[in-house]
């Protein structure tokens, strides 16, 4: 079960240890805000509207009614029923998507510099874009990354963008 919390530290990066540790404190503390301000806006992006169905999400997740009926893409008859009854009150729409940005809004900066985390603490965010194995199959297929798979592709970017604000540091401290 993935946490409440995804948190991005830059410390955890190691490409940018071996920048940071060369730096004067100031310089490598803009580098790293600079840093921060693009992956804010890289895991704040939704990822296109995609249905898909809980059967395809998970085929081997079947319940059985007393009936006898099966059902696939669910984990129990509570869960069925609580879905269910949401769908009947009309808070949850089936087919139509929920994007109320809450998961992009959750997004944010906490700290300054070499101290700061990039952090969302919605519930949910970890079944969105948790690490592998934390993510849900569900929103794997729908096409959401975690934030590992984010950092990891973009890499040269945050290290471009990191350079950006060790330059404009520089350039000040002239």
């Amino acid at each position: 079960m993935p946490s409440d919390f995804i948190a991005i530290d830059v410390q955890g990066l190691a490409e940018l240890q071996s920048f940071l540790s060369k730096l004067p404190d100031a310089v490598a503390d803009d580098g790293v805000d600079e840093a921060n301000k693009y992956l804010l806006n890289v895991v704040r992006a939704y990822a296109p509207y995609k249905y898909i169905t809980r059967a395809q999400a998970y085929p081997n997740a079947v319940i059985t009614f007393p009936s006898g009926k099966q059902l696939k893409g669910w984990h129990s008859v509570n869960q069925f029923r609580y879905v269910m009854a949401r769908i009947n009150e009309g808070s949850i729409n089936p087919g139509k998507p929920n994007r109320n940005q809450n998961l992009s809004k959750g997004w944010k900066i906490i700290g300054k510099g070499r101290k700061s985390i990039l952090a969302n603490e919605i519930g949910y965010a970890g079944y969105v874009q948790g690490s592998k194995g934390e993510q849900a199959r569900m929103h794997t297929l729908i096409g959401w990354k975690g934030v590992d798979v984010i950092v990891k592709e973009r890499m040269n970017t945050i290290l471009e963008k990191f350079m950006v604000g060790v330059n404009k540091a520089l350039k000040r401290l002239k």
